[in-house]
């Protein structure tokens, strides 16, 4: 991660708590709040972040994002690899690690499909399956996450190919 991306993590973090000011005693994520909005910041992702809790147990999280390669912004602002990333995982949330007073820590993994559309006609399809912890506060309705992506890239912009990398993602989001 650049420093610049880190500093944007921090400030949005602070941004985000400063937001959730406590209003609720009964703020749960995923339970009477269902539905997160928020920031997806890592490697491939910095854009916006969906998380809709169908069950206690599932939800559905969707990305989208700049996708961009080398860190390059600002001038660089679109370079040959850069482009919109699309995620949609359906995650399964089975444990939680650590109960708390003031938030729970949480495991999450689930099959999830991706996809990018780059400049000079770049595409990639391919499946991913997202492994996390999630740090759900009790008293805001607010979600920190961080995941590693490992990723099988199928198609590409010259045909059928096999690929693989790993990405990962840092999550805030709020909870309506």
């Amino acid at each position: 991660m650049t420093k610049s991306t880190g500093l944007l993590a921090s400030v949005a973090a602070a941004l985000a708590l400063t937001l959730a000011a406590p209003s609720t005693a009964h703020a749960q994520v995923g339970g009477a709040r269902r539905f997160g909005l928020g920031l997806a910041l890592g490697y491939p992702d910095v854009g916006l972040s969906m998380n809709y809790f169908t069950s206690q147990a599932t939800s559905l999280q969707f990305v989208v994002s700049f996708w961009y390669r080398n860190g390059r912004f600002g001038r660089d602002y679109v370079d040959n690899s850069s482009g919109i990333f699309l995620r949609g995982d359906y995650l399964f949330h089975p444990a939680t690690l650590i109960r708390g007073t003031t938030a729970d820590l949480g495991f999450y993994i689930g099959p999830g499909l991706y996809a990018g559309f780059g400049n000079y006609d770049s595409f990639v399809f391919g499946a991913e399956l997202p492994i996390g912890l999630a740090v759900q506060f009790k008293t805001i309705p607010l979600d920190l996450a961080f995941e590693a992506v490992p990723r099988l890239s199928i198609l590409n912009g010259n045909g059928a190919g096999l690929g693989f990398g790993v990405g990962g993602t840092f999550h805030v989001r709020y909870y309506f």
